[in-house]
């Protein structure tokens, strides 16, 4: 597999460091365009279009950076969330229990888990997830 340059992954992250969203998304663009099997841009990629207030458009970069990285709890977690955001709160509970289950120890996939729980009105589900993230984070 053909993978971008380290000074490329490094260009990519400055700019989401510092808050330049526009040059994130268009080197996110590149990254996807020259390597579309490095599971990275595409994470990048629907991180930017989320940033950018494009939800619906970076579900699919979101689902191929899953795709590419099965064993990624994060890139479980961005798509858990994306997915529970854009109302599909079921599978939203899937692709977060797969995070929790990929990182057991992952505070934050605990927290988005209980949200959407919470927004389906599966309250002791809810408070048990938050509990756990508490847990974890202390």
């Amino acid at each position: 597999m053909q993978s971008p340059s380290q000074q490329q992954v490094d260009a990519l992250f400055m700019h989401y460091q510092s808050g330049r969203h526009e040059e994130f998304e268009r080197l996110a663009i590149l990254m996807t365009e020259e390597f579309p099997a490095y599971q990275i841009g595409w994470k990048a990629l629907g991180a930017a279009l989320k940033q950018t207030g494009r939800l619906s458009e970076s579900l699919v970069p979101m689902q191929r950076s899953v795709e590419l990285a099965p064993q990624d709890a994060e890139a479980h977690n961005n798509l858990g969330v994306t997915l529970q955001e854009l109302g599909n709160l079921g599978a939203a509970e899937t692709i977060l229990r797969q995070a929790i289950v990929l990182q057991s120890d992952f505070s934050e996939a605990y927290y988005n888990l209980g949200n959407t729980l919470q927004e389906a009105g599966r309250l002791d589900e809810a408070e048990a997830n938050f509990k756990a993230s508490n847990s974890l984070e202390t």
